[in-house]
C-alpha cells in the first residue's frame, strides 16, 4: 500500500492515533457514498511504485502462459433458459468474450500481489466501504477459490470482455498495465441496476446493449419480453472508469452491467482481480472456472 499517498491507511483496522482514525473515517465514508451511488470507487496510486514494479514483473513473466478463453456467455452469466422466447431474448443473448487469465495458483506465493490480497488492512478497507452502512463494518472474507481468489486478466490485442454481471457480489481490482493505445481497453459500467441476482432487469440490459453495441451484428434488434415497450425504456448511462496503473477499484459488479472494450496496440492490458465475499467459503462455479482458466477445482 502507498502510505505516502494515503497515510490514513496505516490506522485502518487498528487503534492508531485518533487524528488518523478520524481522517480514515472521513475518507472511507466519502468512498462508501460514491460506491453506493455510482457502483464504483477508485484510489489512484494505491499500490506503491516499488510494489507495482514487482507485480508487473511477476505478471509479465506469466502472461504468455495464461489460459485464453474465447467463448460466449449471457449478460447475466446464466445458462440459456428456453422459457424466454424467442431464442434471441435479452436473457439468452450470447455475448463474446476474449480474455486470458493468470490463476491464483499460478502466481508466486510471496509475490507483492498475493501479499496485498491477504493484507488485513485491505480486507478492513473493502469491508468498511461495502458494508451495511449502520456505522459498523460488515464482515467479509477472502475467497476460497484456488483459481479465482486473486487472478490477473490479460487482454491482448483484439481481446474484449462483453457486457455482463459478475457472480461475486463486488470486485476489487488493480490496474497493473494499460493498453498502449489510447481509447482502447476501457472499463465501462452502468450505475447499479439491481439489488439481487434474481432481478434480471431485462429492459435496462437490452437498452444498454442496443445503445452501446449497435455496431455489433445481431444486437440492434433484440427481443424484449412481451408487453415491454422498447421505445419507452430509458437507457442507463455508461461511465468510463479512470483506471491508471496502481489504481485500486472497488466495484459492485453483481449490480452494475459492465465491460472491457477491445484492446488495441502492442501492449497487453493487465488487471488484477481480488475477490472478496460477504459469505465465507465463496468459490466461482465450475462453469466460470472452466471458462476463464480451462480447468476446475470444484468437486
Amino acid at each position: 500500500m502507498n502510505y505516502e499517498r494515503y497515510p490514513w491507511l496505516r490506522c485502518v483496522g487498528t487503534s492508531d492515533a485518533a487524528h488518523l482514525r478520524d481522517q480514515a473515517e472521513e475518507k472511507i465514508q466519502a468512498a462508501r457514498k460514491q460506491y453506493l451511488s455510482t457502483g464504483a470507487v477508485t484510489f489512484p496510486e494505491f499500490v506503491s511504485p516499488t510494489a507495482l514494479s514487482s507485480i508487473l514483473k511477476d505478471c509479465a513473466a506469466a502472461e504468455d502462459e495464461a489460459f485464453t478463453t474465447d467463448d460466449k456467455h449471457t449478460p447475466h452469466q446464466l445458462p440459456v433458459d428456453p422459457i424466454f422466447q424467442p431464442p434471441d431474448s435479452v436473457r439468452n443473448l450470447q455475448m463474446r468474450t476474449q480474455v486470458a487469465s493468470i490463476a491464483y495458483d499460478e502466481l508466486p506465493k510471496e509475490s507483492e500481489l498475493v501479499k496485498l490480497y491477504r493484507n488485513p488492512k485491505l480486507l478492513a478497507l473493502v469491508s468498511a466501504i461495502t458494508g451495511r452502512g449502520d456505522g459498523s463494518s460488515e464482515q467479509i472474507y477472502l475467497s476460497e477459490d484456488s483459481l479465482g481468489a486473486c487472478s490477473v486478466n490479460v487482454f491482448r490485442a483484439s481481446y474484449a470482455h462483453s457486457f455482463h454481471f459478475d457472480e461475486s457480489e463486488f470486485s476489487t481490482t488493480i490496474m497493473i498495465r494499460e493498453a498502449n493505445l489510447d481509447g482502447s481497453g476501457l472499463f465501462q459500467y452502468t450505475p447499479p441496476l439491481r439489488e439481487t441476482r434474481d432481478d434480471l432487469v431485462l429492459e435496462a440490459v437490452g437498452q444498454t446493449i442496443r445503445m452501446y453495441c449497435a455496431e455489433e451484428e445481431g444486437y440492434t434488434d433484440l427481443a424484449f419480453p412481451e408487453g415491454v415497450d422498447k421505445a419507452c425504456c430509458e437507457c442507463p448511462p455508461l461511465h468510463t472508469l479512470e483506471f491508471r496503473p496502481g489504481t485500486l477499484s472497488i466495484f459492485s459488479g453483481s449490480k452494475s452491467l459492465h465491460r472491457v472494450t477491445e484492446v488495441q496496440g502492442s501492449v497487453s492490458r493487465l488487471t488484477a482481480v481480488l475477490t472478496f465475499s460477504k459469505t465465507p467459503g465463496f468459490r466461482n462455479s465450475k462453469a466460470v472456472q472452466e471458462m476463464f482458466w480451462g480447468r476446475s477445482t470444484c468437486t
